[in-house]
């Protein structure tokens, strides 16, 4: 842990004294949904302080959500930890992290299998993030695998179905020489 990070973390863990970490009583979960009020108000400190209360009390949502924040941070060998505890209790969100921190090599060796068998195990809790990256790696043969279009509509349709919204990105027509699309 760099001194920088040191320092935020002493700040968190002094904010969390001062802040009671959250109300008496309060559950990981209440901890995790005034986390979320502190982060949007710009206040990381309070923030990390009650992710980490409510994450350290097994609370699978908070250990992604800090996984999140640690990745963003370049604290990646934290991000695997918490997104690592989240994963063993079957959080879709949390084998999806801990995949890409596999695939991008981020805390952790480069295993493109094991990312492939986390993102795996989150696209089919129906994760949609995970079936996006899996529709994008048939297409492409990313994360070691081949390309494959019948895998890639399969993922595609899934999508479609996850994220109503989800508009496929079409090639622009090109203009011919006349200046008209074709």
């Amino acid at each position: 842990m760099n001194k920088k990070t040191y320092q935020r973390v002493a700040l968190s863990w002094l904010a969390a004294g001062m802040l009671g970490a959250g109300s008496a009583g309060a559950t990981p979960a209440d901890d995790t949904v005034l986390a979320e009020k502190e982060f949007a108000r710009g206040d990381l400190v309070a923030s990390i302080a009650l992710w980490r209360k409510a994450a350290e009390q097994n609370y699978a949502a908070a250990q992604v959500r800090l996984g999140d924040v640690m990745d963003k941070s370049e604290e990646d060998e934290e991000a695997v930890k918490w997104y690592g505890k989240a994963a063993a209790q079957g959080n879709a969100a949390g084998q999806y992290g801990l995949g890409q921190m596999y695939a991008k090599g981020e805390g952790v060796k480069t295993d493109l299998t094991r990312a492939c068998a986390l993102i795996m195990q989150a696209a089919r809790q129906d994760y949609p993030r995970a079936a996006l990256t899996l529709m994008e790696s048939y297409r492409t043969g990313r994360l070691g695998l081949a390309p494959d279009p019948v895998q890639a509509a399969f993922w595609e349709a899934k999508v479609k179905l996850l994220i109503p919204a989800y508009k496929p990105d079409l090639p622009k027509p090109k203009p011919n020489p006349k200046g008209k699309a074709t």
